[in-house]
């Protein structure tokens, strides 16, 4: 399944998208995250991975405020 993901506060978009996709398998969801919950001060065990695993942002989440995800089958 394909999500869409849209950036909290875009109201305009996500109505848009909702709209859009209504014929097709997509769901358009609100991105639910309030704020970052790594900061260079979290502590983490010495088994854990000390470097950031997270991939750069996609252009569309700053420019078009969603980003769509292919779900693992």
């Amino acid at each position: 399944m394909v999500r869409i993901f849209v950036k909290r506060g875009a109201l305009w978009r996500f109505h848009r998208l909702t709209r859009d996709s209504k014929t097709l398998s997509v769901s358009v969801e609100w991105d639910r995250r309030l704020e970052d919950r790594r900061t260079a001060e979290t502590q983490v065990p010495d088994d854990q991975r000390r470097e950031d695993r997270r991939a750069v942002v996609p252009f569309t989440w700053e420019t078009a405020q969603f980003v769509v995800v292919q779900d693992a089958q």
